[in-house]
């Protein structure tokens, strides 16, 4: 208004802008936050929390009480990411399972509504330990060893990176599937107070 020699009226009230470390990141612009769960107990109910590393001991205390969010999540990516290794980028059910791979990654976010990144990560890491433990059995069963593969220490070092890569899928995809839920939340209770 003040550009176009306009000035607002005097009982007008003045708003300032928000300053930038309130607004958020970009990652925060394209996902606002949503609300958190209409009707959803508080998740650490009955949690101690006096004492140390009380973070470790809330996702331990949530991964402990919510067992079937990140177990049946974790085995399903481990079906999806054996069929995704196994017969390749290259065919058709390495594809589908890479699709069900990540699902599965996203619907731990969207089950596990306590922590989504948390429970998406966990499962993801449970699907490669799993694969990890396969292939163990499968190369001992046929008489190779560490050795075969250069080593103890290359064999733990791409367990590591395969770990991490795997975790960073589930945590990825935890979280994804956390804010589907939380948007779907939010247009499910603004389209039922339209209804009124």
């Amino acid at each position: 208004m003040a550009a176009r020699g306009e000035l607002p009226p005097e009982d007008s009230p003045v708003t300032e802008a928000e300053p930038a470390e309130q607004r958020g990141g970009l990652l925060t612009r394209l996902f606002p936050p949503a609300p958190p769960l209409p009707d959803r107990p508080d998740p650490l109910v009955g949690f101690n929390r006096d004492g140390p590393l009380r973070p470790v001991r809330e996702s331990v205390f949530l991964l402990r009480r919510n067992l079937l969010a990140w177990v049946v999540p974790g085995i399903v990516a481990f079906f999806g990411y054996f069929a995704s290794q196994y017969y390749g980028g290259d065919n058709l059910l390495g594809l589908l399972g890479s699709f069900v791979m990540f699902g599965a990654l996203i619907a731990a976010g969207w089950i596990g509504w306590q922590r989504p990144a948390l429970f998406g990560t966990v499962a993801g890491v449970l699907s490669y330990l799993l694969v990890a433990g396969l292939a163990f059995f499968t190369f001992a069963q046929r008489g190779a060893g560490p050795e075969t593969f250069g080593g103890i220490g290359p064999v733990l070092g791409n367990i590591a990176i395969g770990a991490l890569v795997q975790a960073g899928f589930g945590f990825v995809g935890g979280w994804y599937g956390g804010y589907l839920r939380r948007r779907q939340t939010q247009f499910n209770v603004s389209n039922g107070r339209r209804r009124r």
